[in-house]
């Protein structure tokens, strides 16, 4: 064997007994090999050459802005060139790291002041006096008994906005969570909260940073550092999505890198206790995507047949799933316990759902009619403009969301084992069909169910989809970037606000005039969370079609440029 010795590129190399002795592969001759890639300045390179993975190929043919895609075949490449290459996108990647980082601590320093300034955690109030309440044997879901736990220990007297009648709606499993905190008394819990939730969330974002690999993955890491910067609601509310959204991301992260399984699995189950619908979509992902794909013969060297090939990835990652759900199990059980336990909260389930259907009816804050739900996410609010009747738009919005969910569940079975079904995975292991699959499942959990503004910080998956797409298409990453940019945009709560003031302005402007504002036109301008929501599951889903259909169409590997879309 050739020494390897202290290649920085012996994970993108494959060295072989005498390397610079193998041939060149038979389907393309010495002089268009060397066209095609290196130039006729290689032509006279006397040095040894080394057989190369396709990732490797895939570095150098974007460096030298060719528009081969990054599932070429592998050629014999010189040595002094890859090292230059992963000099660059080494640096490259480190750069985006240092944006998104950058990014992160704009979030915090910005959505700490905020949230000092004005909205004073107003979520994390109602679960601190839940979880003190579920210590102190009282009701966490009475007005009346939460006010006086959250003033014994050391609440602002005059701040009782979220003290109020049903604005518990966590239930006990979740509240159980909080109780270590709840041991403190409020002002110490809220700086432990703040200062954690952060820290979880701009790693979550570091984490999907470093899925963001590709040609033009700088632009994407610059999308994602603005994403994160528009994330400062979830600090200002010390709102429990803040931990949910966080620790559900980095799981996938743990999941597809397989990184720290055992702290992946504790994450994820944590997450789904809190605030199960968040995850719900992402965990269901990773249950379903055991099943390999067909288009590889078993007799095939690329068929999964060792343990660090693509099916017995998959299997372990329905048994990570299944572990996850063991625990959340787990997790869930003590709340419960201690709820039914005192006399207090032992009718808990029927108060929650008083609390619910309160909230959910024509004068309550979830209520998704015209009057408040611009801020709500999901599709409720859209068809609530057309006819304000809980069985018209929760119809509706279920006739929309199954077949999406259904052209997932159909699509997903049909992921290849890697960017094609003829190679291996990159050399991180996650393929852009599993990126695909994870972004319409993101996009898609927000439809269907109540979920708010400061939920779609859960499209922090999106990104290395997004990056992929960049990488692998022209003109389809060109729309993966533009609609980025624009969940970036529609989905902040700086957006939703600045329409919230601005509409009712224009209609009262046109009003005046003898006009109306309505049809299409108000559904663009006061519902622009369910509508980019909606564009991006239709788009991924979409993605996922493309990106299994050219892994599956091709038997041998492409050697004409990119694919049809160009």
């Amino acid at each position: 064997m050739a020494p390897q010795g202290r290649n920085p590129l012996r994970r993108y190399t494959t060295l072989t007994r005498a390397p610079w002795r193998q041939r060149a592969p038979p389907s393309l001759s010495r002089k268009g090999r060397t066209n095609a890639i290196l130039g006729d300045t290689l032509q006279s390179a006397r040095r040894p050459r080394i057989p190369i993975s396709v990732r490797s190929l895939g570095i150098f043919l974007r460096e030298s802005l060719s528009r081969r895609p990054e599932h070429q075949a592998p050629y014999l490449l010189d040595r002094q060139t890859l090292k230059e290459t992963e000099r660059k996108l080494t640096s490259r990647h480190i750069q985006g790291l240092c944006l998104v980082l950058l990014g992160c601590l704009i979030f915090s320093l910005y959505g700490y002041h905020q949230q000092t300034r004005y909205a004073l955690s107003y979520d994390f109030k109602t679960v601190y006096v839940g979880a003190r309440c579920l210590i102190d044997g009282c009701d966490p879901y009475d007005a009346a008994q939460t006010e006086a736990a959250y003033l014994r220990h050391n609440g602002n007297q005059l701040d009782h906005l979220p003290i109020r009648p049903f604005n518990t709606v966590y239930p006990p499993s979740s509240l159980f969570l909080v109780t270590p905190l709840a041991l403190l008394h409020y002002p110490a819990a809220r700086a432990i909260w703040l200062t954690l939730g952060i820290v979880l969330f701009s790693v979550a974002a570091l984490c999907m940073a470093d899925l963001c690999r590709g040609r033009r993955a700088l632009w994407v890491h610059a999308l994602l550092a603005l994403f994160v910067v528009s994330s400062t609601l979830l600090v200002m509310l010390g709102q429990p999505s803040l931990y949910s959204i966080s620790l559900v991301v980095i799981a996938a992260w743990s999941f597809l890198r397989r990184r720290s399984l055992a702290l992946g699995v504790l994450a994820f189950a944590i997450s789904l206790t809190l605030k199960p619908q968040t995850g719900a979509f992402v965990w269901l992902f990773f249950l379903l995507s055991s099943k390999p794909s067909s288009s590889v013969p078993p007799s095939s060297p690329a068929a999964p047949a060792s343990p660090g090939q693509p099916a017995a990835r998959a299997a372990s990652r329905r048994r990570l799933a299944l572990y996850t759900m063991a625990a959340t199990l787990l997790l869930s059980v003590p709340g419960v316990l201690l709820a039914h336990h005192h006399p207090a909260s032992a009718h808990w389930p029927q108060e929650l759902d008083r609390s619910l259907q309160v909230l959910s009816a024509p004068q309550g804050e979830n209520h998704p009619g015209p009057r408040n739900g611009s801020a709500i996410a999901n599709l409720q609010a859209l068809f609530a403009l057309w006819r304000d009747s809980p069985r018209f738009y929760n119809l509706l919005a279920l006739a929309t969301f199954l077949p999406l969910f259904l052209a997932w569940l159909y699509l997903l079975p049909r992921r290849p084992p890697g960017p094609g079904a003829h190679l291996a995975p990159p050399p991180w292991g996650v393929s852009d069909a599993d990126l695909m699959a994870l972004a319409a499942a993101a996009t898609l959990s927000l439809l269907p169910i109540y979920h708010q503004q400061y939920d779609t910080r859960l499209l922090l998956l999106i990104f290395p989809a997004a990056a992929a797409l960049a990488s692998r298409y022209r003109r389809l990453g060109t729309v993966a970037l533009a609609l980025s940019v624009l969940a970036t945009i529609n989905l902040g709560h700086t957006f939703v606000r600045l329409l919230n003031r601005l509409v009712p302005q224009a209609a009262e402007s046109l009003a005046q005039r003898g006009m109306n504002l309505h049809g299409s036109l108000w559904l663009t301008f006061d519902r622009p969370l369910p509508l980019t929501l909606l564009l991006l599951s239709c788009f991924f889903l979409y993605a996922m079609f493309r990106v299994s259909t050219d892994a599956d169409g091709k038997t041998e590997p492409a050697q004409n440029g990119l694919p049809a879309d160009g």
